[in-house]
């Protein structure tokens, strides 16, 4: 299964676009997004998606209980941490605010994947069955890279994408 990985988007629409047309061009099934997507009026963009859509909260937020309930039809909106299960294959989804939990999920080594942003660096680390997985920033304009990950689960490989 190939999953799609963004995170800290910070309402960027012509980045979220082109991720998203990354993803489907990719043959992705599955969007992860770890957080800072922000505003409401980001979420019509994935529903032209046609997988499964997956976002936690970030340290930045917009309107959370509008943003749920658009999320409703298309995903599931998480307001801390998801714990989500696809085919027997278990993510924890966190924006990573707090490293002391970003830590103790890694080295509890209970989630085959952490998805995580934050930081808006890209970085991935294993440990035992654990990959974390920070893809960096969707938005683009922090550091001047704008990147998202595809991870293939047959063989645990992550590949960056930068959005030109």
């Amino acid at each position: 299964m190939k999953i799609g990985i963004m995170s800290d988007s910070h309402d960027n629409l012509n980045n979220i676009k082109k991720a998203i047309q990354i993803f489907k061009k990719q043959g992705v099934e599955v969007i992860l997004h770890a957080g800072d997507l922000i505003s409401p009026f980001c979420i019509p963009l994935f529903e032209e998606f046609s997988g499964r859509f997956f976002l936690c909260a970030g340290n930045n937020l917009g309107d959370t209980k509008f943003l749920e309930s658009l999320i409703e039809g298309i995903g599931k909106y998480y307001s801390e941490i998801g714990e989500i299960d696809l085919d027997n294959i278990t993510f924890a989804l966190y924006h990573g605010t707090h490293e002391p939990i970003i830590s103790a999920l890694f080295n509890s080594e209970n989630y085959d994947y952490i998805i995580t942003g934050h930081t808006h660096h890209k970085e991935v680390k294993e440990k035992g069955k654990t990959i974390l997985i920070n893809p960096g920033e969707t938005f683009g304009d922090l550091y001047g890279t704008a990147t998202i990950a595809i991870l293939d689960t047959e063989n645990r490989k992550v590949d960056f994408h930068e959005l030109i």
